[in-house]
C-alpha cells in the first residue's frame, strides 16, 4: 500500500504556492495573467507540437479507425475518470451526483467501459479536486500555460496532481500502467473532441488571448454553479445602481 502520508502537507504546499497565499478569489481575477510572457512562449511550444505532431495523428486516427470503435474508446477513457468524479463529489457533499457515477462507474466495468450500457441517458457532472479547492473557497490562482498539458489555474494544476494520486492510491500496479500507456490515446481523443474550438482559436488575431478566454469561460461554468452565475450578475447590476445614484 502506498503511503499517503507526504501527500496532505505536499497538497498544502501546492495551493499556497501557486494560489499566491490569498482568499479573495477577485485577486486572482484582477491579475490572473501574471505570467503572461512565459505563458505565451510555451503555448508557442505546445502550438508547434499540436500542429506538426498531434494534429496530424489525429486526421490519420480519424480515416483510419471506424467512428463506433472511436466513440467505444472515449467511453472508455471517460470510465477511467469516474472514480475521480466519485471521491470528489462525496467530498463535496453532491450525493446525488455520486451514487448516479458510482452506478455508471460499476455498470459500464462489465464493459471495462467501452460500451455504455446506459446509453449516456445518466448525466453526471465531472468532478475534480480543482472543484472540490474552489467549493472550499480557495482562489483560482494565476493562469499558466503547461508544456503538453496546456491552460490551467494553478489551483485546478495542484488538484489534478492530488487526483492523480488519489487514483494511483485505490488502484493496482496493472491499472497504473494500463493508464501510462492510455495517456496519448486520450490526448489525440481529446484533440478530435476539441478540434473546432482549437482550430477557431489559431485562426484568431491573438490566438493566446482566444485560448485563454475560452479556457477560464469553460473552466468556470463547470466549476461554479448556476447559483454563482446569477449571484456574480445581480452583483454587477447593484453596482451600476451605485453609479447613477
Amino acid at each position: 500500500m502506498k503511503n499517503i502520508n507526504f501527500y496532505f502537507p505536499s497538497l498544502l504546499i501546492l495551493i499556497f504556492l501557486f494560489s499566491g497565499c490569498s482568499n479573495d478569489r477577485n485577486i486572482a481575477e484582477i491579475n490572473q495573467d501574471p505570467f503572461e510572457k512565459l505563458n505565451r512562449n510555451i503555448f508557442k511550444f505546445n502550438k508547434y507540437l499540436d500542429k506538426e505532431i498531434v494534429s496530424p495523428i489525429n486526421q490519420a486516427y480519424i480515416k483510419s479507425v471506424p467512428k463506433i470503435t472511436r466513440r467505444h474508446v472515449s467511453n472508455h477513457l471517460e470510465w477511467m475518470e469516474l472514480p475521480n468524479t466519485i471521491v470528489n463529489s462525496t467530498v463535496q457533499m453532491e450525493i446525488e451526483n455520486t451514487i448516479l457515477a458510482s452506478a455508471k462507474f460499476m455498470l459500464n466495468g462489465l464493459t471495462l467501459g467501452f460500451y455504455d450500457l446506459d446509453n449516456g441517458e445518466t448525466e453526471i457532472r465531472k468532478k475534480d479536486f480543482g472543484s472540490t479547492l474552489a467549493k472550499l473557497n480557495v482562489p483560482e490562482g494565476p493562469f499558466l500555460m503547461l508544456p503538453f498539458l496546456g491552460p490551467k489555474f494553478s489551483r485546478d494544476f495542484s488538484g489534478s496532481i492530488i487526483d492523480r494520486q488519489n487514483i494511483g492510491n485505490i488502484s493496482s500496479t496493472n491499472l497504473d500502467d494500463v493508464r501510462l500507456v492510455e495517456i496519448p490515446i486520450n490526448m489525440i481523443d481529446k484533440r478530435g473532441k476539441f478540434s473546432k474550438a482549437i482550430d477557431g482559436i489559431y485562426k484568431s488575431p491573438d490566438p493566446y488571448i482566444k485560448m485563454r478566454s475560452y479556457y477560464i469561460q469553460t473552466r468556470r461554468k463547470n466549476v461554479y454553479t448556476e447559483t454563482y452565475y446569477d449571484k456574480k450578475e445581480k452583483e454587477k447590476d447593484i453596482e451600476f445602481e451605485k453609479l447613477l445614484q
